[in-house]
């Protein structure tokens, strides 16, 4: 059986720059977790095995702390490097399926039918927006496993996303696409075959995607055109 081929296909930008600065504010963080619990863990262990005498806290406390600002970074940024190269949307007739990595570590595959996307909404930080990226966030209610994991957010999250491709106006046009079956003029460039609508009424489906309501009315594809009827005499 031959393989579906996507109508769309989004991978998120790896960006060395914006990695970077991400490290050092992790590592901000990260390494005051570091410090205090695993300085801590390690100066109680030596206290229990009687070795406190022989190592002074600020040695300990001291250890962890070159090693997590000289570790965090390069592991923060070759972690989001090796995520980012194996992630993956991709957009068929009816639904989506994913495959990214929360906090970079745990992989999450799944599937998304467009007629459970609420919203479909664009933003970018001030560090993205230096590096021309944006993230596309797609809300699903009740969205199994709570989606991407970000508190208060339900759905899928493509995150640092070349705002030269125009990806928002693909995604809503391959959403849009699921209901009326007309095969955006991009994808129609690209040689993708026509798809089926999802639905057979012109209507769409309670809590589905918002779209224009001329998105729901019947229209045929304007680059095909019914031949010509000959009359006879």
């Amino acid at each position: 059986m031959e393989k579906k081929r996507p109508i769309l296909s989004i991978r998120p930008q790896f960006d060395p720059g914006l990695s970077m600065v991400q490290s050092l504010l992790v590592t901000a963080v990260g390494f005051i977790l570091v410090t205090g619990i695993g300085g801590l863990f390690t100066y109680l262990l030596l206290i229990l095995l009687s070795l406190s005498n022989f190592v002074s806290p600020s040695v300990v406390f001291g250890f962890y702390l070159v090693l997590s600002l000289a570790g965090l970074p390069p592991l923060y940024y070759e972690l989001k490097k090796r995520a980012f190269q194996r992630t993956l949307y991709n957009f068929y007739d009816d639904y989506i399926d994913f495959q990214y990595f929360h906090w970079y570590l745990n992989r999450r595959r799944g599937r998304v039918w467009y007629r459970d996307i609420a919203d479909v909404t664009q933003h970018a930080t001030a560090l993205q927006e230096h590096q021309r990226l944006t993230t596309i966030l797609l809300y699903v209610p009740n969205m199994a496993g709570g989606g991407y994991g970000q508190r208060g957010f339900s759905g899928v999250k493509m995150e640092d996303l070349q705002q030269s491709k125009g990806y928002l106006t693909k995604v809503m046009d391959v959403l849009e696409m699921g209901y009326t079956g007309v095969l955006p003029a991009w994808a129609r460039n690209a040689g993708q075959p026509a798809p089926r609508p999802m639905f057979a009424e012109a209507e769409p489906p309670p809590g589905g995607f918002a779209l224009p309501p001329e998105a729901y009315a019947a229209k045929a594809d304007p680059a095909v055109t019914e031949p010509p009827v000959v009359q006879k005499s």
